[in-house]
Order: C-alpha cells, then sequence, then structure tokens
C-alpha cells in the first residue's frame, strides 16, 4: 500500500523540506581501516567499546571546534566496529554502549550527531525498513536537529508544557551507586523539549520498594528547575502543567517523599495560576476485541466499571485501512491522576502525544513522547559523568 510507504521526496529548496544540505572539506575527518581493526583485534570487550569511543569522539571534536562550525554531524559507523565494539557489560552488571556514549561524549562542543551505520547505508541489516522510509526517518531527524519543526501537534496546547519524569542508576564522584531522578523532559506543542537532570540521591529497593520517589524538596526543586528553562526558550511561563510519570505519585502519608506537594509547591513558584495535571500512566493487560480481524481503532477510550480507562494508542487505523503493528496491541491506562482535567482530555492528550517523535517520520509511536523520550534519555545520561556537562536541548539525545 502506497500510503504506507510513501516515495521520498528528496531533501532540498524545492521539496515539503525547503531547505539543503551544505558540506564544507573542513567538516570531513576520517579514520583510517588499520585503526578500526586495531580496536575491534582487543580482546577485552571493555576496552573495545572505549577504545572507538575515544577515536570517534576526536573525530567529533575535530569538526565540531572547527569555524563556523556545523549544524549537525553525522558519524559513518564502519561494520568492523559494530561487529565487536557497540556495547559491552561491565563489572557491576551494567553496560557500555558506543552509540550512547559517544552522544554523552560529544555534548560539550554543542553540535548534536547523527549516526549512521554501514550495514543500514547498503541494505544488508536484515529487517530493514525500505529505503524511502529509510530516507523519510533520516531526513526529519536531520532537519529537527539541524533547528527545523518537521510538524506540530493537533490537540495540544499552545501555552501547556508537557513533562516526561523517570529515573535511573549512576555513580556519584567517589565512584559509589546513587539514583537520580532521571530525567525531567518539557515538550510543547511543536515537540521543542528540553532535557534536565534532577540531584543524586541514595533508595533503598529493599527497604522502600524498587520504585524510585521523589522526596519533597527534590520534586519541588526538579519542577522549578524544568519550567524555569522552558521558560526560557517559550519566554512566557506556561499556563498549564502536565506532568506524565510511569509510576504513582505519593503523597503526604509518605513523610518526606510527598512528591505531591513537592510539584504542586513548585509549580506554582514559577506560575501561581497555572492549571496543573499530575498524571500516572501504564499499559495494561486488559484487552478490548472488536468485529473482524483487525484489533480495536486507533484512540478507542473505554471506562470500564471496576478498571482504570483504556486508551488505545496502537491499533485499526483507518485512514490506513489496516492496522499498523505485529502483535496484539497493548492499551495504556491512566493509573492515577490530581489536577483539573477529565480522563477523556488527558487521554487524547496522551493519544496526540504518539505523534511528537520528531526522530522519524512515522505515523505514529505508540507511546507518548513524554515517557517514551524520557527512557532514551536517561541511556545517555548514564554515560554522562559528574564532571561532564549536561544539555538541555533534547536534540542532542536523540
Amino acid at each position: 500500500m502506497k500510503g504506507l510507504t510513501p516515495d521520498f521526496v528528496g531533501m532540498n529548496a524545492d521539496t515539503s523540506f525547503a531547505t539543503a544540505l551544505v558540506s564544507s572539506e573542513r567538516w570531513h575527518s576520517t579514520f583510517t581501516d588499520r585503526e578500526a581493526r586495531l580496536i575491534s583485534d582487543l580482546q577485552s570487550e571493555v576496552q573495545r567499546v572505549e577504545r572507538a569511543t575515544d577515536l570517534m569522539t576526536d573525530h567529533i571534536e575535530r569538526i565540531a571546534t572547527a569555524a563556523p562550525a556545523p549544524d549537525v554531524i553525522l558519524v559513518a559507523m564502519p561494520q568492523v566496529l559494530l561487529e565487536g565494539s557497540t556495547t559491552a557489560t561491565l563489572r557491576d552488571g551494567t553496560f557500555l554502549n558506543l552509540r550512547r556514549a559517544l552522544k554523552a561524549r560529544s555534548m560539550k562542543w554543542g553540535v548534536p550527531i547523527q549516526l549512521i551505520r554501514e550495514d543500514t547505508l547498503i541494505g544488508k541489516n536484515a529487517g530493514l525498513q525500505d529505503k524511502a522510509t529509510r530516507a523519510w526517518n533520516f531526513a526529519t531527524g536531520l532537519y529537527f536537529k539541524a533547528g527545523g519543526v518537521p510538524w506540530r501537534g493537533h490537540g495540544l496546547g499552545a501555552d501547556t508544557c508537557y513533562i516526561g519524569i523517570t529515573f535511573y542508576q549512576t555513580e556519584n564522584a567517589q565512584g559509589r551507586p546513587v539514583m537520580r531522578s532521571g530525567v525531567a523532559q518539557a515538550f510543547d506543542y511543536l515537540g521543542q523539549g528540553v532535557v534536565l537532570r534532577g540531584e543524586p540521591f541514595e533508595w533503598d529497593v529493599d527497604e522502600m520498594g524498587r520504585t524510585p520517589h521523589l522526596m519533597e524538596k527534590d520534586a519541588n526543586a526538579l519542577i522549578q528547575k524544568t519550567l524555569n528553562a522552558y521558560q526560557r526558550i517559550s519566554r512566557l511561563p506556561p499556563k498549564r502543567v502536565v506532568v506524565h510519570k510511569s509510576s504513582r505519585f505519593w503523597g503526604s502519608e509518605h513523610g518526606a517523599y510527598n512528591e505531591l506537594e513537592g510539584f504542586y509547591a513548585g509549580i506554582e513558584a514559577v506560575n501561581r495560576d497555572a492549571s496543573i495535571d499530575l498524571v500516572a500512566l501504564d499499559q495494561t493487560k486488559i484487552r478490548l476485541s472488536r468485529k473482524g480481524q483487525y484489533p480495536p481503532v486507533r484512540g478507542t477510550f473505554a471506562m470500564i466499571e471496576g478498571t482504570y480507562p483504556l486508551i488505545y494508542t496502537h491499533g485499526f487505523t483507518p485512514y490506513f485501512d489496516t492496522y499498523l503493528g505485529v502483535h496484539v496491541p497493548e492499551p495504556w491506562t491512566i493509573l492515577e491522576k490530581h489536577g483539573d482535567s477529565g480522563f477523556r482530555e488527558l487521554a487524547t492528550e496522551v493519544l496526540a502525544l504518539t505523534k511528537m517523535n520528531v526522530n522519524n517520520a512515522s505515523f505514529s509511536d505508540g507511546v507518548p513522547i513524554t515517557l517514551a523520550f524520557s527512557r532514551m534519555v536517561s541511556d545517555v545520561l548514564k554515560h554522562v559523568g559528574p564532571e561532564m556537562p549536561v544539555r538541555a536541548e533534547y536534540k542532542f539525545y536523540m
């Protein structure tokens, strides 16, 4: 079906991108096949990933510090490195990842990078999308990283700030494992985002459970920091703030870990008149069925007595007259909400936020960008040491 795989229109001044790819000799830097093979011959997988990261980072620095600097740096990763130098398991069971480490290290020069795999370019990777779809995805991501806005969200408030919060584990300056309030990401209706990381804190899984929560003071500080960064970009404080979290919000019954009060107080400190919605989202095992061969329609919203509301962000899509997935879709549910909006309004926004991934040209991702990118950003931030700078623009994490 041509609607599912439209022809690529090209990326130049005469197409819908209305832009051009411009390069310069001073922005070219090439490492030799011998350098790559010396790395691939190392016995230690950790050393291979570290050396590959060092090699590519050196070349990125040469380009990023040239004057004038480019808008985006393309990093072509050869097969000889991809085969044995992309991921390594550390002693503590965590992973060292070449792609994420490169994004983390290159932030300090202020030029986002776009990684390209050799097997993707030549079409030898099994399960690859067709050439046109690959071109659309590459061009869309590149266009956004260079400062363009591919589209704006339908059904999202122009004066609303959408925030996703997650957690991740890292090390402090002394090498001790600590938890960080992973990421607070703030998005507007154009998909423009800012990324903030919270302060490190200790969390005892055995005593307090597997799901981390913020202390009231940390929730307050993180949300203020996020909204102030958002305000610097938009130049106005948001009239409405929506916070998405994949775990429930702790309240006064948890003493110092009163996240609810912390979020409310932090938002009111920036704009005391702002409308507020704090929403806990998760996917549910409850399924709906419909007559015929396809699952429920994308956008189906159901209130079932004794359960939480269901939101189908994947499903049969009338525009394409088919279901775009291969597995039975899992609907989302609103586990908990605090604030001014109803379930249906919040569900409508969740659906709209699944279309805001400007890292590709897909019809929708099925996961609201507030949660989808908080996980991606957390993976990159794990590779950012305490002394390394953190960029606020989320194009550095894509």
